[in-house]
């Protein structure tokens, strides 16, 4: 983490000395000295923007298919000061073999009552001691509506926005150990 920000550190320093140099060294006109300013100054905003991903800021990225939960953090909406909730998950990504790999990743998800619902009950299994595996789900598709202006997607209990993702939690299985055998001496 610090290397990064000392190499981003350094890169400012040259581009900054670089655009001194042409300020100060060349003949140019204050019209293309002052667009070089302009272009290095929104250069230093856009590049700011994106170290949120390196200091680890939540992403708004949607969430992988299948995922192992590490932590939740559940902020409630405030109706007084009209901010908008947001549920925030601590996640590892899993193999084919449902085993986590990678480093963990934080993901903001857009707040609502079923998941706030879902989130609350993962973050209780959490604190019990127990490892949970996340899915990313859609609905159930509800083979018995049928008609061409039906919604084929329902939710496992409640009617969902069509097109929005919501999530799911399973307790992790133990693992399968071999059989032990014992050694005849």
């Amino acid at each position: 983490m610090l290397e990064e920000r000392l190499i981003l550190l350094f890169a400012y320093l040259f581009v900054a000395s670089l655009l001194l140099l042409v300020c100060f060294r060349t003949n140019f006109s204050k019209k293309s000295k002052s667009l070089f300013v302009l272009v290095v100054t929104v250069f230093y905003f856009v590049t700011w923007q994106g170290l949120f991903d390196i200091l680890g800021w939540p992403t708004y990225e949607e969430l992988p298919d299948k995922f192992k939960i590490s932590w939740v953090v559940i902020q409630e909406p405030n109706k007084i000061s009209k901010k908008e909730g947001g549920l925030y998950l601590w996640i590892r990504n899993l193999d084919e073999s449902n085993r986590p790999f990678g480093q963990p990743r934080a993901y903001s998800l857009y707040w609502n009552e079923e998941n706030h619902r879902r989130a609350q009950e993962a973050l209780h299994r959490i604190k019990e001691g127990e490892q949970l595996n996340g899915r990313k789900t859609y609905g159930v598709l509800n083979k018995d509506n049928k008609g061409e202006k039906s919604n084929k997607y329902e939710s496992e209990e409640t009617i969902q926005e069509e097109g929005v993702p919501s999530f799911v939690f399973d307790e992790v299985p133990p693992p399968d150990l071999p059989a032990k055998t014992t050694i005849l001496e």
